[in-house]
């Protein structure tokens, strides 16, 4: 008795994975190989706090879904990279400062998606007083 392959394709949510839950570790191992892909590997501040920061926010992307407050810590944690090159010393190296600011503002981004917080458009037009009043409709009539 042969026994057939199933050829149907691996989805995430069958795994117990999102999209945001991705993006938020490859995020965070973005941050685990930045300072040695940019060549600021040589300052130690950098490094200590990169690797605390993996150690302690790196668990909490598999939670990032399930847990709102895992989404808020790491929305903090997300601030956090970005002004750590000023609070730390290290922002006299440009690709260091660039690296951590572009890479912590898009963790806060995935963050605050995964925590339901929503950022309005900036070109949004609002309904209402704004728009031209349209025409009256019977009562009983459908559009």
């Amino acid at each position: 008795m042969k026994l057939k392959p199933s050829h149907q394709p691996l989805r995430l949510p069958s795994l117990g994975l999102d999209k945001l839950n991705l993006a938020a570790a490859a995020l965070i191992l973005w941050v685990a190989v930045g300072p040695w892909i940019w060549g600021y590997a040589s300052s130690s501040s950098a490094v200590a706090s990169h690797v605390f920061f993996i150690f302690a926010f790196g668990p909490l992307t598999l939670l990032l879904l399930v847990l709102r407050p895992a989404a808020l810590i790491l929305l903090a944690a997300g601030l956090w990279l970005a002004a750590s090159p000023w609070l730390l010393g290290y922002a006299t190296n440009h690709t260091a400062w660039l690296s951590d600011l572009v890479t912590g503002l898009l963790l806060t981004a995935v963050a605050g998606r995964a925590a339901g917080i929503s950022i309005p458009r900036l070109a949004r037009k609002h309904r209402g007083a704004t728009a031209a009043p349209g025409p009256t409709q019977a009562a009983g009539s459908r559009p």
